[in-house]
């Protein structure tokens, strides 16, 4: 009897291992990547894309370009100088969830903007990360609930939303911005931002080897504030209101909250957290 059940179960192992071999096999094939590449010859001013889960990718070129890598597909819809991008799921990938082990998310969108011609990017994704790279852009405006980052650019103004994300900039000069997020972590480095506002539900601000001369104000609700000079500052007023947590001034060129003339205010906000200034 004993061996009969294990004959039995060996033989059930056996049949549903190669079964569910051919199934994750065939389903597969219906995951296969699509390549799409574009170059747009004609002038765009306004550029507008939309994605679920694919990974946007904003970089400085000669001319607009569209690379897009995924099961999905791409999109592509031009008015007049206005260019949509937007992603929809194939209908002949296969299921609407993925339980397939053999297939994993690698959608990627590249878009390769002029600086001269584009006055305004504007992108959404549910998923997906936003990664903005050496570009030098008027108006921008980003949402996502995943990972944003904007390195070595220069913007005139930036719009980002978000209910859950981390941010993340570096080595950029922003002249006008709006940060608002409910919940993630915000990193700002060895930058400079002008009029530039951060309002964060819950999640730490960090602002880590700053320029000289930034004109910010940041509020957390549940977190803590934390900005670091990478050099001597110039004209800087600090107002400083920590609600229920403790401020600290460990900047020796700081005297009684003051360096210079008033032309650049750091000023920030907590509820429940600690304001630190070095």
């Amino acid at each position: 009897m004993k061996k009969l059940f294990i004959s039995g179960l060996i033989i059930f192992i056996i049949f549903f291992a190669s079964g569910a071999m051919t199934w994750f096999t065939i389903d597969k094939n219906k995951y296969d990547n699509r390549h799409y590449t574009k170059t747009i010859n004609s002038k765009i001013e306004h550029l507008s894309i939309s994605t679920v889960t694919t990974n946007v990718n904003v970089i400085s070129g000669k001319k607009l370009a569209v690379y897009f890598t995924g099961d999905n597909k791409i999109n592509v819809t031009k008015n007049n100088k206005r260019l949509s991008i937007k992603e929809k799921r194939a209908v002949d990938r296969g299921y609407g969830l993925n339980f397939n082990p053999f297939h994993s998310n690698n959608r990627k969108l590249t878009i390769v903007v002029p600086e001269k011609d584009l006055k305004s990017l504007n992108i959404q994704s549910l998923l997906g990360e936003i990664d903005l790279n050496q570009v030098n852009l008027k108006h921008v405006s980003l949402e996502t609930d995943r990972i944003i980052q904007l390195k070595r650019s220069e913007l005139n103004q930036v719009n980002i939303e978000s209910s859950k994300a981390n941010f993340y900039i570096t080595d950029c000069l922003i002249r006008e911005g709006r940060m608002k997020l409910d919940k993630g972590i915000t990193h700002v480095k060895n930058s400079t931002l002008s009029d530039t506002v951060f309002l964060v539900n819950r999640g730490d601000i960090s602002m880590t080897d700053m320029k000289s001369n930034n004109d910010i104000k940041a509020s957390t609700q549940r977190g803590n504030i934390n900005y670091h000079f990478g050099e001597k500052p110039k004209n800087t007023l600090l107002k400083l209101h920590p609600g229920h947590g403790n401020k600290e001034i460990k900047n020796r060129y700081f005297d009684k909250g003051k360096v210079g003339n008033s032309d650049n205010i750091l000023e920030f906000y907590t509820v429940d957290g600690d304001i630190k200034i070095e």
